[in-house]
């Protein structure tokens, strides 16, 4: 599965190319804050519901259509006091209300995940003249036995983030 996250990545690092030619207009730069809070019972072994990161992002779009490539570092994954990394990749359809589709995965403890997580998101980005805040929502799917090992429940998650793009 690491194979299927590295792949996704690399097409939108490809792809951004082509895009940036047409759309340089369209082009942005994005730091954010971004709070993750589990949907499962994983207090119940220890660990916390809550997380929050900080991401950095890089967007290209063309009419209504934008694709997207975050970096995202976690300074406490579910409580246990170690970071993580989790590099993601969107593919977005809409204008200033939108909506999309994401691949992701988590490096903590020196190990890549052996699974992907997927995302649903949904946002709204307000113009604020040379920048813009885009502010979302996702639902994110984890299927990952490692992590679900660690917490015996359901790693499911809804997360907000508030990016600001130049």
């Amino acid at each position: 599965m690491r194979k299927a996250i590295v792949i996704a990545l690399a097409a939108v690092a490809a792809t951004l190319p082509t895009f940036a030619g047409d759309a340089a207009a369209d082009t942005s730069l994005g730091a954010g804050v971004h709070y993750l809070r589990n949907l499962g019972d994983i207090e119940d072994n220890g660990f916390e519901k809550g997380s929050i990161s900080v991401l950095g992002s890089l967007q290209f779009g063309v009419s209504m259509l934008k694709l997207e490539a975050d970096l995202e570092y976690m300074f406490d994954l579910m409580g246990t006091d170690q970071g993580a990394w989790l590099p993601q990749a969107y593919v977005l359809v809409g204008g200033m209300i939108y909506g999309g589709l994401g691949i992701g995965t988590v490096e903590y403890d020196g190990e890549w995940s052996n699974d992907p997580f997927y995302n649903l998101r949904a946002g709204v980005e307000l113009p604020l003249s040379a920048m813009a805040l885009d502010l979302y929502a996702t639902y994110q799917f984890w299927n990952d036995d490692q992590l679900e090992s660690l917490t015996g429940d359901d790693l499911d998650s809804i997360t907000f983030a508030g990016v600001l793009r130049f």
